[in-house]
């Protein structure tokens, strides 16, 4: 699986190790926001490797925190139009340990966004009309 393959069994909110049969495959662009009728639904620059807790686990998870999950990436806002161009904050999922924003690849993989140009990616990808 490509996800799985990527995260390296991590997850790719908090570098946690994740169980293969029992890991979450999230959404950066929800389905209830008009997410299940886009055919690029599925594509893995929408998709997080999550563990469960962190994926729905209540207030702190994800979805309970939605501010915070779109300010890094994790859920994309509503006006954004080219989700792939949405970077993502990764945690420790290197031997480093650091965190870095990137872009999650169509094919797998990451290509880190420096942080300097974070503000002219995000336009970007809300403003793709433009």
């Amino acid at each position: 699986m490509p996800l799985w393959e990527r995260c390296g069994g991590r997850c790719e909110v908090s570098g946690a190790h994740l169980d293969y049969d029992t890991f979450d495959m999230h959404h950066r662009r929800n389905k209830g926001m008009g997410g299940t009728s886009r055919p690029d639904v599925d594509e893995l620059w929408n998709l997080l490797a999550l563990d469960p807790n962190i994926h729905n686990g209540g207030p702190m998870s994800v979805h309970g925190r939605r501010a915070w999950s779109e300010d890094r990436g994790y859920l994309v806002p509503k006006h954004v139009d080219e989700v792939v161009l949405w970077p993502v904050l990764l945690q420790g999922l290197l031997p480093e340990r650091f965190q870095r924003w990137v872009l999650l690849g169509g094919e797998g993989g990451y290509w880190t966004v420096p942080f300097r140009y974070m503000r002219n990616v995000r336009h970007a990808a809300a403003h793709s009309d433009d």
